[in-house]
């Protein structure tokens, strides 16, 4: 006979997976689909998902004006994307920096993380913005990184949950072990082998490797999001998806990747095929 406690326990997890698996079918097809159509469907998108981590960020550090600092953060990157879109991207600091420094003033003692998330999350915005408008091979490019970064968090909870071990940072997130951050590594390997095999007929090892090196800085922006969870009590950054919890938790791998890949791709000139 299974214990009440127990019970209780298989009956939250049963309650909370139909809203969980309803949510990632409503998403998943609309976030490929903007990728997929490109602009101005990804622009959107990708504002108004940015728009809501910014306000999830701030809400955590400073909750009293959350809505103040959320609101001219995305009226600050509304204006920088429009200027990437129209080609003015020598000014696009401008309106960044003025709603980094609001946060920052805002934000009393958690001046810092407050200033830092808003800037984190305008600049992993504006770089997938590039990669998908500017780059060649734009659709493709985005498809790798989400596909990798999906691949990354899928083998590492199966690696993890599999073969156990070494936790990789209890500190900060009590589940993550070495084995998981292995097993998302070699997932995201095999989606660069793949990627680079169908577009361009052969298999591609440096794209191979930086798919691995990117699964790592994947890991780094989960733990980061885990360890200011942690820092500010709260389980989920927010309740907007349900079942899943907030927009951070399920992309804080997405804002790491997406600068780090920008700096390759266009500074290392990086190419897929």
């Amino acid at each position: 006979m299974v214990l009440s406690s127990e019970a209780d326990r298989l009956k939250d997890n049963n309650s909370g997976l139909k809203p969980r698996i309803l949510s990632a079918l409503v998403m998943t097809p609309v976030a490929i689909a903007a990728v997929w159509f490109g602009a101005p469907y990804f622009d959107i998108l990708l504002f108004v998902f940015s728009a809501g981590m910014m306000w999830e960020w701030s809400r955590m550090c400073a909750p009293k004006f959350s809505n103040g600092i959320s609101v001219v953060a995305a009226v600050a990157l509304g204006v920088a994307i429009l200027m990437q879109v129209a080609g003015q991207d020598e000014f696009i600091v401008l309106p960044i920096a003025i709603s980094t420094i609001i946060a920052a003033a805002r934000a009393g003692r958690n001046w810092l993380l407050a200033g830092f998330g808003v800037l984190y999350v305008s600049v992993a915005a504006l770089a997938a913005l590039w990669l998908r408008n500017q780059d060649p091979d734009g659709l493709l490019t985005i498809m790798w990184l989400f596909f990798l970064v999906w691949a990354t968090d899928t083998g590492g909870y199966a690696f993890g949950k599999t073969i156990g071990g070494p936790k990789l940072a209890p500190r900060f997130s009590p589940k993550k072990t070495w084995a998981g951050l292995i097993g998302g590594m070699v997932c995201a390997g095999l989606i660069g082998a793949i990627v680079t095999y169908f577009s361009a007929d052969q298999i591609n090892w440096n794209i191979v490797g930086v798919s691995m090196v990117l699964a790592v800085v994947a890991q780094i922006g989960d733990l980061g999001e885990s360890a200011l969870k942690r820092h500010f009590k709260v389980k989920d950054s927010s309740n907007l998806i349900p079942g899943h919890g907030g927009l951070l938790d399920r992309a804080d791998g997405m804002l790491s990747v997406f600068p780090v890949a920008f700096i390759i791709i266009c500074f290392a000139g990086l190419a897929l095929r």
